[in-house]
């Protein structure tokens, strides 16, 4: 709501400094005393190009509203949406989702072994390691499902599925994405990932923050489970 505020009142001194401009040339085209018709043209060129520039005003005014607002909500590494994206997102579908007595899948992934990319290769690598881990996650789930990168090395998607049994699919195809990725020649690092799911109740109430809890413990037994 301040934004919507802070830029209705950039717009607003912006449109009347530009119409305190023409006002302030039409004065100064009136002082030359030009003949009638020469001051008509003059001014009906004047008032097309206060429109005109008006115009365009107001569409970069729109335009840079919608890049603040996509970028307070995207990671700028991944491209994915930042954690503040996720939930926003999130919450309203998960109610529209209720509403239709739809199942959602909650994914909670952890890149395993970050830390040893960071330390044995640099933070370059690590940044290159969690960007794959998005492209991997892109191409394992739908354009209408919500991926995000929600902190650190740690990634959530909150999709549709017709019954519980799907979720095994999903896993099943994004370790086979997984495997895809690592068989590329010459790499110094695989992915990995730790992972956990929930699956909403239709005729229950979840919030998003019950969901990602359950996901979340699940991540970590796998996780646990991974070490040596």
């Amino acid at each position: 709501m301040k934004k919507n505020a802070l830029l209705g009142k950039v717009e607003n001194y912006g449109l009347l400094i530009i119409s305190t401009g023409i006002a302030m040339i039409y004065l100064r085209i009136e002082s030359l005393e030009l003949s009638d018709s020469a001051t008509l043209w003059i001014t009906f060129f004047l008032f097309i190009g206060y429109g005109v520039f008006t115009q365009y005003f107001i569409n970069s005014q729109k335009r840079m509203a919608a890049e603040i607002i996509s970028l307070s909500i995207t990671d700028y590494l991944t491209g994915l949406y930042n954690r503040r994206g996720f939930m926003t997102l999130a919450e309203q579908q998960i109610k529209i989702l209720e509403r239709t007595k739809t199942r959602s899948l909650l994914l909670f992934a952890d890149l395993d072994k970050m830390k040893s990319i960071n330390d044995k290769l640099g933070h370059k690598k690590g940044d290159k390691a969690l960007i794959e881990v998005a492209s991997i996650l892109k191409k394992v789930f739908r354009e209408s499902d919500i991926i995000a990168r929600i902190g650190g090395d740690e990634f959530a998607v909150l999709g549709i599925v017709a019954q519980k049994s799907d979720i095994g699919a999903f896993e099943s195809r994004l370790q086979e994405q997984i495997d895809i990725h690592n068989a590329y020649e010459n790499r110094d690092y695989k992915i990995s990932l730790s992972v956990g799911t929930a699956c909403s109740d239709p005729e229950k109430h979840y919030s998003i923050d019950e969901l990602m809890s359950m996901a979340d413990k699940l991540m970590y037994e796998q996780k646990r489970s991974k070490l040596p």
